[in-house]
């Protein structure tokens, strides 16, 4: 890929993306961005919330602070949202460039009420602040539109992934969460065949997600108790977490189940 090409694109994208906004509109949002701070800080989750009109963040979880390298009261406003590409892993970057560059293209042909259904899930390895490389799982929708529909302001959720993928390579996946259906990335870029959950690992993890242990969906399934532990085993293989727990946050995330 190249890279100084994505970087104008994506230089390009944000200083032609004008929104339809006022001083009454980012005043009314306001108690929405409270409200999604005051869950972040209850789950220590990382949330951020992108303001594609001014090219800043209208809010950075302390989490997430933590990811960019800032102390806890830098307000988001102030940071740098170049920031973010720089501690990307330099292996990473042009991936991730290139799924930023291709999801607003896509946007930008999407219907206005339709941008909502969209989910982009992706991975790739973050700087620490400790100087270390993590993966990080990051979800990302449209949170609110300007009056002619343009996207104003995206939401980011942002997880820390298992240390088993210290040596993966970046994933991303584009899902319209009311179909189900993939799009945009599944002819080039989707998990490949060994990462991909079988019918029948879907259906057990799917069944786990539910609160059914090893022996209920052993006798739901009428399969035996070894073959229901030997799925679970390669499911944590093939998503690469350390529990089941892991792996259905990690799937629901995904869309499998």
């Amino acid at each position: 890929m190249d890279q100084d090409r994505l970087i104008s694109e994506k230089l390009h994208n944000y200083k032609q993306h004008n929104c339809n906004v006022g001083g009454e509109d980012y005043k009314r949002i306001m108690p929405k961005i409270e409200m999604i701070e005051h869950l972040a800080e209850i789950e220590h989750s990382i949330y951020a919330v992108y303001d594609m009109h001014n090219c800043n963040y209208l809010l950075l979880s302390s989490e997430q602070k933590k990811i960019f390298g800032y102390s806890g009261d830098v307000d988001g406003k102030d940071v740098d949202t170049e920031a973010h590409y720089r501690n990307i892993h330099p292996d990473d970057l042009a991936f991730v460039l290139e799924t930023d560059n291709l999801v607003y293209g896509f946007f930008a042909q999407t219907p206005s009420a339709e941008k909502k259904d969209y989910k982009l899930v992706y991975n790739f390895r973050t700087k620490t602040v400790e100087g270390t490389y993590r993966h990080y799982m990051h979800q990302s929708v449209v949170l609110e539109q300007d009056k002619n529909g343009k996207t104003w302001l995206t939401l980011v959720i942002s997880h820390l992934l298992s240390d088993k993928y210290a040596s993966g390579s970046p994933r991303r996946r584009f899902i319209n969460m009311k179909t189900g259906k993939l799009h945009l990335f599944n002819e080039i870029d989707d998990w490949d065949s060994e990462s991909v959950l079988s019918k029948r690992e879907t259906e057990i993890l799917g069944l786990i997600a539910r609160g059914y242990d090893s022996i209920n969906i052993s006798d739901k399934l009428n399969i035996s108790i070894n073959t229901v532990n030997n799925h679970r085993q390669n499911i944590l293989r093939k998503t690469r977490t350390d529990n089941t727990t892991q792996a259905v946050f990690y799937c629901k995330r995904l869309g499998i189940i």
